[in-house]
């Protein structure tokens, strides 16, 4: 039995056994308190006896007292005086004749100790004391002295009554006095000696009653102890044993044995530990093992990403080389088109060259689409937030597809928010390349009808506007079921659509990558031979004051002339070299060329110029160290503006320039306008 009750103890939870265990404590603790406060009561109501008994003699002292007076006075005030003494011991036996009832009415019993002077907080223990413990042999001693008393005090009352009656008459019987004197003597001493024995009686019962109190309490403390010792004896055992062998489990795993298992002793939180931890030992070997597994898997593909790491930095490296390249000549291609643009009248001819024009344009489009898509990839992509005047960019973008619209004999239309400023700051290079897209898909697949440009204002406040940009068109429009796969990159509508329309398939993938990286959104309702409305929806930030007067001071920048301003053209290609010459002297400038950065050097320490147009890729010494060597001199020639032009348009490109000593950046090909409006620009500031 004992060793099936040890077992089931153990399968009891730390957290039972700590709460039976105060449970227990808390309980026996109630049980004592209780005791002491019984006892105390207890021995309070005896003493409240002792002293009611003391009330009661000393009444009955003064009682005989006054009678003696009386009897040698015969003055009536110490008969009376005689009978007020009496109804001290009088309310107290009136008290025990009721308490001794069956069913004693306790209001009568306490008017009684009330008359027998007892203090009022003490009545209440005092009637307990008699209705619990009238049994108890010292307590029914006591009660029986106090009823030989009180008929001892009955006898004295008539004693007084005679005493009253012979002293009343007219003769005075001085015998008659005298007997009745010395049976009252004789009951006073017979009522002293009841009253020892009452309260002599009343002291052992006390004494009696403390020693089983002290005693019960003795044990109840000790019963404590030891319950509080064998409970936490048995559980910090029952403890220690399973953490011991826990501990010496996880001594084993620390030493890469993964096969050892701990014993588990009980059910409670520490047997529950011991099987976790043999759980976690078997998810240990069996994870070891995985690993084992997974290691020949890492270094297969981490050999893997080395080599797509390697891929990509060649393809970065080759796409670079390639902008550098394909720039390089275009710049000249375009620029000098530009500018025999300007002087060709023959209208056959301006046809021809706005063509050349076009395709180089056409031609640069779809390098910027392979560029910005491998940038995008590779997460490089870089958005400006300059001013930009967005009814501009709109009648730019319609009067570039005039061409195609006029031809289609298409109606092309835009509506503008007139709630929207006219000045917004964003990136205008990467607006306008989200808008050519889809205003030239929407008219390469739309062959009758119109196509409708709207800009709503969606929601603004003073710091920021979000726009809707609506392109609607009355074309082909998309099978319901392939407008998920549009913005995919290299995907067409249908193998049909490619092979008439062509292109890439890499606009829609650009457009919506770059306006979800400026936190916008696009989407697209469209029908199969009802057409396609595309909205993208993107924040811009307002233009703050300081903003508008850099605009106002490029305004006035954009009619200056040249005239009396030196620059230093440093390009190696004869071809750009000529292109840049050309346009800065239409505007008044005078120029110089070098053809490296040592030529551009010599040159300068010899003459004076106001600014230097830097090409970055040159033999000898390129336009890098160039500008290092110049920011080095020490007279205030090191000051000179310098502004980069490259065809190097990669990430970082522009922050190497400035970091070199570069003011400023421009790729090729560049727009003229924006040209002088840098070169303006820094000779202010300068």
């Amino acid at each position: 039995m004992i060793t099936f009750l040890k077992r089931k103890l153990q399968d009891v939870t730390i957290s039972t056994k700590l709460y039976f265990t105060i449970g227990i404590m808390a309980f026996l603790v109630i049980i004592e308190l209780f005791t002491l406060w019984f006892a105390v009561s207890t021995l309070s109501s005896v003493r409240a006896f002792v002293n009611g008994e003391g009330l009661w003699s000393k009444a009955q002292k003064d009682a005989v007292y006054s009678l003696f007076l009386y009897a040698n006075s015969h003055k009536e005030a110490d008969y009376q005086a005689f009978k007020q003494f009496l109804k001290v011991p009088l309310g107290d036996n009136k008290a025990r004749l009721e308490l001794q009832k069956p069913n004693p009415d306790l209001e009568i019993a306490r008017e009684g100790f009330l008359q027998g002077r007892n203090h009022p907080e003490d009545v209440d223990g005092m009637i307990h004391l008699i209705t619990r413990f009238h049994n108890i042999f010292y307590i029914n001693k006591a009660i029986a002295a106090w009823g030989k008393a009180a008929t001892t005090m009955d006898q004295l009352i008539t004693i007084g009554d005679q005493l009253h009656t012979i002293i009343s008459a007219d003769v005075l019987d001085q015998k008659k006095i005298d007997e009745v004197m010395a049976q009252a003597k004789d009951l006073n001493r017979k009522v002293t000696t009841l009253e020892d024995e009452f309260s002599f009686t009343l002291g052992e019962g006390s004494r009696w009653l403390e020693n089983i109190i002290l005693n019960l309490l003795l044990t109840i403390s000790l019963t404590i102890g030891t319950t509080s010792i064998l409970i936490t004896v048995s559980v910090s055992r029952g403890i220690e044993k399973g953490i011991q062998e826990i501990v010496a489990g996880a001594a084993l795993v620390s030493r890469g044995v993964l096969n050892a298992r701990v014993t588990v002793y009980s059910g409670d939180e520490i047997g529950m530990l011991a099987n976790s931890f043999n759980k976690m030992i078997d998810t240990l070997e069996y994870s070891l093992y995985n690993i084992r597994k997974l290691q020949d898997a890492e270094k297969t593909l981490k050999k893997e990403k080395e080599k797509a790491e390697t891929s990509e930095k060649t393809k970065q490296l080759f796409l670079a080389k390639m902008s550098h390249e394909i720039r390089t000549p275009m710049n000249a291609i375009l620029g000098f088109a530009r500018l025999l643009e300007e002087t060709i009248e023959n209208k056959e001819q301006q046809e021809y060259i706005q063509i050349i024009i076009k395709s180089g344009d056409d031609l640069l489009v779809i390098l910027n689409d392979i560029l910005d898509f491998s940038r995008m990839e590779a997460g490089k992509l870089v958005f400006e937030s300059i001013p930009l005047h967005l009814k501009e960019i709109i009648h730019l973008n319609i009067l570039m597809m005039e061409p195609k619209w006029k031809k289609k004999n298409i109606e092309i239309n835009y509506l503008i928010d007139e709630k929207i400023p006219e000045t917004i700051m964003g990136d205008s290079v990467r607006l306008n390349q989200i808008l050519i897209n889809l205003i030239s898909n929407a008219l390469k697949f739309t062959e009758k009808g119109h196509v409708s440009i709207s800009v709503i204002c969606i929601e603004q406040n003073e710091e920021k506007i979000i726009l809707d940009f609506g392109i609607k068109d009355t074309g082909i429009g998309i099978d319901g079921g392939k407008l998920g796969q549009i913005f995919e990159s290299f995907e067409q509508a249908t193998n049909e659509t490619a092979r008439k329309f062509g292109g890439a398939g890499l606009g829609l993938s650009i457009v919506k990558q770059l306006v979800q990286l400026q936190h916008g959104e696009i989407f697209v309702n469209s029908k199969l031979g009802l057409g396609s409305d595309f909205h993208f929806r993107l924040p811009f930030l307002k233009v703050s004051s300081h903003v508008k007067k850099d605009i106002a001071e490029k305004l006035q920048m954009g009619v200056q002339l040249g005239t009396g301003i030196h620059v230093l053209v440093v390009e190696d290609n004869l071809i750009n070299q000529m292109l840049v010459i050309k346009i800065l002297k239409q505007r008044g400038f005078e120029t110089e060329t070098a053809e490296t950065g040592l030529i551009a050097l010599a040159k300068y320490e010899k003459k004076h110029f106001d600014i230097v147009l830097m090409d970055v890729q040159m033999p000898e010494m390129d336009g890098y160290e160039a500008t290092k060597r110049i920011r080095e001199l020490k007279d205030h020639k090191k000051n000179i503006p310098i502004i980069a032009m490259t065809a190097h348009t990669i990430k970082g490109e522009y922050e190497r320039c400035l970091e070199i000593g570069m003011d400023d950046y421009i790729s090729k090909p560049f727009d003229k306008k924006e040209l002088f409006e840098k070169i303006f620009k820094l000779l202010k500031k300068d």
